[in-house]
């Protein structure tokens, strides 16, 4: 059920309660690990992934078969709940900078 907009407080995104399987993707070849999506927005997630380490950047199936996958960095972490934000693919291509830090290192300089 999705939270009412006066209920997000600084947040931007409506986050959506889902309480479903999902899967941390640690590495391109890496066996994926089981966790459970507790919320979700256009944005990010959180995410129940008991005691397991969680890299800074991963990959996130949100279905069993893979068919809707996401990359994220790690926001932050409470015990055992981690919150993701899904990174764009303009972000991976480098063509912009992520949320917060300064874009002008992801521009080129002008040619003379």
């Amino acid at each position: 059920m999705a939270r009412d907009r006066k209920d997000l407080g600084a947040r931007k995104f409506v986050r959506v309660d889902l309480h479903k399987q999902g899967f941390l993707i640690p590495a391109p070849d890496a066996p994926w690990i089981q966790c459970y999506i507790l919320d979700i927005s256009d944005n990010g997630a959180c995410l129940d992934v008991g005691d397991l380490a969680v890299p800074k950047m991963f990959g996130l199936s949100l279905t069993a078969g893979g068919e809707v996958r996401r990359v994220c960095t790690l926001i932050w972490r409470r015990g055992e709940l981690v919150g993701v934000r899904f990174v764009s693919a303009r972000e991976l291509r480098g063509e912009v900078a992520p949320p917060g830090e300064s874009d002008t290192a992801s521009r080129k300089a002008p040619a003379n």
